[in-house]
């Protein structure tokens, strides 16, 4: 790995840990009037004119932001540690971070990620999980809140139908679970769930 390439991986982890260490109303997208004091969206992406606001609410602010969000959730055991595999997963790939800088990330603010049991067994997989680790095509329901891959916005919500297409497999996995991108019903836009994230 190249000196730029560690360089980059710790400015990533920097801002990843100052962006969830800090209070909502702290924060320029708190003060640009993007978001409320609990991290609620107020405004789109797309309506964000001046190049302060678009800086205070960049795709990376987006994917932390929805990490934050479910964190507050907890604790609350397997399900909502599962939740956040996606956002995870997206923040790899807008980093380029990998597992382990992850967990090195999140132990600097605290938590362990092995205490959360980010991992699941052959044993724990729903049954719509067919062979090669395919999603068994139909409708289904959201049992979480679920990320677009391209903005890091949420748009999938609890109750909310989700369609999975033929030959859908894994485009990724954190801690060992599958990430996959599927289509939410209502929109069409796509987004990253984990099989726990869904049901029939």
């Amino acid at each position: 790995m190249g000196i730029v390439s560690r360089a980059a991986d710790t400015y990533y982890a920097y801002r990843f840990v100052k962006i969830l260490s800090t209070p909502w109303d702290e924060m320029d997208a708190y003060e640009f009037g993007i978001i409320d004091e609990n991290g609620k969206v107020l405004r789109k992406a797309r309506t964000l004119r001046t190049s302060e606001e678009k800086s205070a609410y960049t795709i990376f602010h987006r994917l932390v932001f929805g990490i934050k969000r479910i964190l507050q959730k907890l604790p609350g055991g397997r399900s909502v540690a599962a939740s956040y595999a996606a956002a995870l997963f997206l923040i790899k790939e807008h980093t380029g971070m990998n597992d382990e800088q992850l967990g090195a990330v999140f132990d600097k603010i605290g938590i362990d990620l092995e205490d959360m049991e980010l991992t699941e067994s052959v044993e724990e997989q729903p049954w719509f999980i067919q062979e090669g680790s395919q999603i068994a095509p139909g409708t289904y329901e959201l049992t979480t809140e679920a990320l677009s891959p391209s903005t890091g916005e949420i748009i999938g919500h609890p109750h909310q139908r989700v369609i999975v297409d033929e030959n859908t497999m894994p485009i990724g996995s954190v801690r060992n679970i599958n990430i996959y991108r599927v289509r939410h019903a209502e929109t069409h836009h796509e987004v990253c769930i984990t099989a726990r994230d869904i049901q029939r």
